[in-house]
């Protein structure tokens, strides 16, 4: 026999399980850069990443030129956002342009991601494919937020991860960048996909305190030139 009471209960406990189900994955924390002076280290660095992989993370840009993402030393192999529309990439096979669908603008966060599978390099913004296929090469980084010796990012970044022999399609991409609420908690739980080798969450695994960005994955931290540089705002 079921009471009213039980009823209740019962209809109570199904809320509570469908908002818990509901709940997206907690991000607390990005990582703020002047654009001028701050950019991050890498404890090992990598001279050669061949084969399939990818890249991606979330950005918010203080200005829309000469925006570093990664780079080696000054032949800036790695990731430069060159204007509102343009993204250079440069591996070990060359230089590479991508000319962007939309232009990025200020003060809104992008999901960014590159995947390359030997073959071919693509750029995907907010979950699609933009600007045409590239020629992949070999991806050598170093650094993180700036390119080659000067170009540094201006703005904040989180959630930045690396995958080694695998290249996301783009099904994974989309869900990456669209899977999370509507604003405001946008990140989700990357450690099921395939291939992920680092992980860098921008604060959340350090508490938004130091100068320390530990890698959840790898174990290749991240370590900041300025101190205390989280932020408690998120895609």
């Amino acid at each position: 026999l079921c009471t009213n009471a039980d009823a209740t209960g019962i209809a109570r406990w199904k809320k509570f399980a469908n908002d818990s189900a509901a709940i997206p994955f907690s991000n607390n924390y990005s990582l703020a850069l002047d654009g001028s002076v701050d950019h991050a280290t890498l404890d090992s660095t990598y001279p050669s990443i061949t084969g399939s992989k990818s890249i991606s993370g979330w950005f918010r840009f203080n200005n829309t030129s000469m925006n570093g993402f990664t780079t080696t030393t000054a032949n800036q192999y790695g990731i430069l956002f060159w204007t509102a529309d343009t993204v250079f990439f440069r591996t070990g096979g060359g230089p590479r342009t991508f000319t962007l669908s939309s232009a990025i603008t200020t003060n809104t966060w992008y999901h960014i991601a590159f995947t390359g599978d030997g073959t071919s390099l693509k750029c995907y913004v907010n979950g699609a494919q933009s600007g045409t296929t590239q020629t992949d090469g070999d991806w050598q980084i170093k650094e993180f937020f700036r390119g080659g010796t000067s170009f540094y990012f201006g703005g904040d970044v989180d959630e930045i991860a690396l995958w080694e022999n695998t290249a996301l399609s783009g099904t994974d991409i989309a869900t990456i960048a669209n899977a999370g609420a509507p604003s405001g908690s946008k990140a989700i739980d990357l450690a099921n996909y395939t291939g992920l080798t680092n992980w860098w969450r921008m604060g959340d695994s350090d508490g938004g305190q130091g100068t320390t960005i530990t890698d959840v994955i790898g174990g290749n931290d991240l370590t900041t030139s300025h101190t205390n540089p989280f932020i408690e705002e998120t895609p």
